[in-house]
């Protein structure tokens, strides 16, 4: 091979080898999310000034990463599955467990933040129904009576709660395209994601309004970072995702990025660029460490909002990096205690319930 053969070598590894970074990788889009959020929380929407810009920027990046891995994952798992009520209980745990356990640390402390006399905080229809419209995602961007009113978006009892939402429905569209026969081979999966990416481009291109709204509009942008991440995972064969590969994706990235496309385009970028870091060997004690770090991720991102909300009603006179600097440690303390305590437990749970098929027939 000449020296110029690694810019066509192609990156991709075997998931089954569980020899990856990915779950580095989700860890390091939670915590991009969460320094947005250290600055948001005092400051507002929309983000400002050239720093702020760019900020936004990489956490957008960040959200579509988790996307585009969770795409390229599920894949992997609906493809493979003999057994859809394998598939749905473990996509209910990976999920519920952790949302409500979030949702009911909010209910408990959040009383504590309030304007409100206790007696209007109780008997305020706001309270008791913010239970069921989080975890039911009816409106993930609700908030509590009277709580956290020093801060712009205090209204918002648990901003990222809002992104669960399109998950699910990715988790859902999977769901019933593997019961009806329709997501088992590489191709139905490749036509399902130029699909999702029409879909993505004609809502960009003409817009929607109607029944709905956000809704469509989000799931327009969201829909395709997942299938783009299906696509690598069903085309892993045919398309070789290599330096040169990744760089020709950036480039055509930059060339889209005035058109509606714009931004399926530079999802097909990070995605390439996601997938080949994610399967990257990393050599010696420090890639052995970042194989192996317990995937804190989803507690980090459903707890740093109401931690960040607290420090900031604690000591408001806090500027974006302090409150980031006290943000990132407690979240990730907190994603480790709700890994050991909830999800943990939860999956173990799941195992339980719905024991592998080879278990269940080497019984027999």
């Amino acid at each position: 091979m000449s020296k110029f053969g690694f810019l066509f070598r192609d990156g991709l590894g075997r998931l089954e080898d569980k020899s990856n970074n990915f779950t580095a990788m989700r860890i390091a889009f939670a915590m991009i999310v969460l320094y947005g959020h250290a600055i948001v929380i005092p400051m507002g929407k929309p983000y400002v000034g050239a720093w702020g810009l760019t900020v936004d920027f990489i956490v957008q990046c960040a959200l579509d990463g988790f996307f585009i891995l969770s795409g390229y994952m599920i894949t992997a798992s609906a493809m493979k599955t003999t057994e859809i009520s394998r598939y749905t209980a473990s996509r209910f745990f990976r999920i519920f467990p952790g949302l409500i356990a979030a949702v009911l640390i909010v209910f408990a402390v959040y009383p504590f933040f309030t304007s409100l006399s206790q007696a209007e905080y109780w008997t305020s229809t706001q309270t008791w129904t913010f239970p069921l419209v989080m975890i039911g995602q009816v409106d993930p961007l609700a908030g509590l009576p009277g709580t956290f009113e020093n801060s712009p978006v205090g209204h918002s009892a648990n901003g990222p709660l809002w992104t669960i939402r399109y998950e699910l429905m990715a988790y859902l569209g999977v769901g019933i395209l593997t019961v009806m026969g329709l997501y088992r081979t590489k191709w139905l999966v490749v036509l399902w994601a130029a699909l999702a990416c029409v879909f993505g481009a004609l809502v960009a291109t003409f817009g929607y309004s109607g029944i709905g709204e956000g809704t469509i509009t989000t799931l327009a942008r969201f829909g395709p970072a997942f299938m783009i991440g299906a696509f690598f995972f069903a085309a892993r064969d045919q398309v070789r995702i290599s330096p040169a590969f990744i760089a020709l994706a950036g480039v055509a990235a930059l060339a889209a990025h005035e058109l509606a496309i714009g931004w399926m385009m530079l999802d097909v970028f990070l995605a390439s660029a996601y997938l080949w870091l994610g399967h990257a060997h990393i050599k010696g004690r420090v890639g052995h460490a970042v194989r192996n770090v317990e995937d804190v991720s989803y507690g980090i991102y459903i707890l740093h909002w109401p931690i960040g909300l607290v420090a900031f009603a604690l000591l408001p006179s806090l500027n974006t990096t302090e409150l980031a600097l006290i943000m990132a440690p407690a979240a990730i303390l907190a994603g480790w205690v709700l890994r050991e305590t909830v999800e943990k437990p939860a999956l173990a749970w799941k195992d339980r319930l719905q024991p592998r098929k080879t278990a269940r027939v080497a019984a027999a």
